[in-house]
């Protein structure tokens, strides 16, 4: 059917506005897409459209509630920052619980690293370190249960139980191809803060400080004082696997060695809030007594600030491995509804100015422990596996050369080489598990050992 000359007009008109209306279309979606400097506000309205069409068009319904909570996780996780978070009131309520000393659970600083549930540091003398837990750590099961998309609080809750049940645990290690898989008995996690004693072949006074909680510096200083009047000539102190805790703390047993100077310094966004600490002569009370300060990667935060300091100063030498780089301040804000954020407001930076963060401070005389050879590590889990190593402490309940001797043979027998080295550190840890552990240990710790060395 052909068309008249007013037909095809017609047509060419209706045909060319569709054509303008695409292309003013497409002018607009281009220019939508090619705009970089989006306000503030148009992206509050970019969210409310995007939560209009969540609420009234998903596939299933969703919780307003929840939409928003993921919003402001969101919002922090956009800083990429893992001490930046959110605290719904049981999180608020169980921080405030913790700086208060005891707590329940495994004795463990966990944290998510790349969304991986992320060992941080044991800590000393709990069943997490007893189990054997390092710094590095991914605990990718908890009671069988994937933790890919567990929350750090549910974590905790998975973690924590009654004292005395067992919590089974599979992690992912570095160099080690199978998972491990761990069973730890849940304790009352009470922490000694400062312990101390004199190593008498030496003479020289050795401090164990577990964590930078509110009495460490007054239990440090009595320390000192009682080390000093015994005449020791000089102190190493054990800042191995000592997660942190209070700025002042650490600030106050910094001071306790360097006479003058800067101690630490924290710098912000709000120049006004930056902060230097400076040593007071008065409170050098072990001002002049030749120090050796242990670290390694279990040494964060607080720990990294007095060996940053002594070393900066060199005031004293550090010996260990490289210390975990934790140098930001936390500031936790009380928000309505019992909840509160905790937000990363500043870094620490030692007296030259280094930043500790993510860097870590490396010691003068780096000293690694005993590193277990694959092979030895395959042969220690089947002793454990096989109950095989208990069984042997519950008969020899004491750490001698016999025990050591009868312990030897028995491996032998069942084809579990380990070295002598290997053979003596699993069963002396096995047995102190089981009592009162030593102060410290001059046959198998080679980092205090050479700490000794500089000392003397």
């Amino acid at each position: 059917m052909e068309m008249n000359e007013k037909q095809r007009s017609r047509l060419a008109g209706i045909v060319l506005s569709i054509i303008l209306i695409i292309v003013g279309t497409w002018g607009q979606i281009q220019g939508k897409s090619t705009k970089n400097d989006i306000t503030e506000p148009e992206y509050i309205s970019l969210y409310n459209t995007i939560l209009q069409h969540i609420k009234a068009d998903y596939v299933e319904p969703v919780d307003s509630k929840e939409l928003w909570l993921g919003a402001i996780k969101g919002m922090l996780a956009a800083t990429n920052d893992e001490h930046t978070m959110y605290l719904d009131k049981d999180e608020f309520s169980d921080l405030e619980t913790a700086t208060k000393g005891d707590f329940g659970g495994l004795g463990i600083e966990i944290a998510m690293r790349d969304s991986i549930l992320t060992v941080v540091t044991p800590m000393i003398d709990t069943p997490a370190m007893r189990a054997g837990l390092k710094p590095g750590d991914k605990i990718v099961e908890i009671e069988g249960k994937s933790t890919k998309d567990l929350s750090l609080r549910d974590a905790v809750n998975m973690l924590r139980g009654v004292p005395g049940t067992a919590v089974n645990i599979s992690i992912a290690r570095e160099g080690e191809e199978d998972l491990i898989k761990l069973d730890i008995v849940r304790e009352i996690i009470k922490i000694t803060i400062v312990e101390s004693g004199i190593i008498e072949k030496h003479n020289i006074g050795y401090i164990k400080l577990k964590q930078f909680a509110g009495p460490a510096p007054m239990d440090m200083a009595n320390a000192i004082r009682d080390l000093e009047e015994k005449k020791v000539k000089g102190l190493i102190l054990d800042l191995r696997w000592n997660p942190g805790g209070l700025l002042t703390a650490a600030v106050d047993i910094a001071n306790f060695f360097i006479k003058d100077g800067i101690i630490v310094s924290a710098r912000g966004r709000h120049k006004e809030l930056d902060k230097i600490e400076y040593a007071d002569p008065r409170k050098a009370i072990a001002g002049d007594l030749p120090l050796v300060i242990l670290v390694n990667e279990g040494s964060a935060s607080a720990s990294e600030i007095v060996t940053g300091a002594i070393k900066d100063h060199k005031r004293g030498i550090i010996v260990g491995t490289k210390t975990f780089g934790k140098g930001s301040v936390q500031s936790v804000i009380r928000l309505d509804y019992n909840t509160g954020l905790k937000m990363t407001i500043q870094k620490y930076y030692t007296p030259s100015g280094e930043s500790i963060h993510k860097k870590g401070i490396m010691p003068n005389v780096v000293v690694k422990p005993y590193e277990f050879t694959k092979e030895e590590r395959r042969h220690f889990r089947d002793l454990s596996d096989a109950k095989v190593l208990g069984t042997f402490v519950k008969e020899n309940k004491e750490y001698n050369e016999e025990s050591v001797k009868k312990f030897k043979k028995l491996l032998n027998d069942k084809g579990l080489a380990l070295s002598d080295y290997a053979s003596r550190y699993v069963l002396k840890q096995e047995i102190h598990n089981i009592g009162k552990r030593p102060l410290y240990d001059l046959e198998l710790d080679t980092q205090l050992i050479k700490a000794i060395e500089q000392v003397k």
